[in-house]
């Protein structure tokens, strides 16, 4: 599952623009307005995106000085409530791909922004371990894109703890879909 492409070029629109502001006040890239040209190096956006969530508190001085339209603020200040940790993706379903906290096993269905997570991670071995910032958006889970896959294969009792966690979770209802 996947953003459709009007939330998708939303998500971006917002996006890059707060990068753009992070990067200008606190001079993380030596290049300002980097975020609103052509290609983008993920190294560097990762970067700045980490210094954010970090920071969320950001999101409310760039807030304070934006003009954007009111459903356009609250999706952005939503992002104060970010999840940034270390996932196991357990497995594909049509509605997201669930991730596992390794912090606290929270059972999380995630969507993706242009791709679904099948698609972007096809060559991958499942489970996957990857470090992620989770982000609400709209009535979804999505990641902020700049993910950083472990090269771990987990052998047969790990993958049978894994799945455990996430069948109890969906015995007991307990797999978020919103943050």
């Amino acid at each position: 599952m996947k953003l459709s492409n009007e939330d998708a070029k939303l998500f971006y629109e917002l996006f890059f623009p707060l990068l753009d502001y992070v990067n200008r006040e606190y001079h993380i890239l030596p290049e300002e307005d980097y975020f609103g040209q052509g290609m983008i190096d993920p190294q560097d956006a990762a970067e700045v995106a980490h210094f954010l969530w970090e920071r969320t508190w950001i999101i409310d001085d760039y807030l304070e000085r934006s003009d954007l339209p009111e459903e356009h603020m609250e999706i952005l200040k939503s992002w104060k409530g970010c999840i940034t940790g270390r996932f196991i993706i357990e497995r594909h379903l049509k509605k997201g791909s669930v991730f596992i906290s390794i912090d606290d096993n929270s059972v999380f269905l995630v969507n993706g922004i242009v791709s679904s997570w099948e698609e972007m991670l096809r060559n991958a071995p499942m489970p996957t371990l990857l470090d992620a910032t989770l982000l609400p958006f709209k009535n979804a889970i999505i990641s902020d894109g700049l993910v950083s896959v472990m090269p771990i294969i987990f052998g047969p009792n790990s993958k049978a703890d894994f799945k455990e966690i996430y069948m109890d979770a969906k015995r007991n209802g307990e797999i978020k879909a919103r943050i």
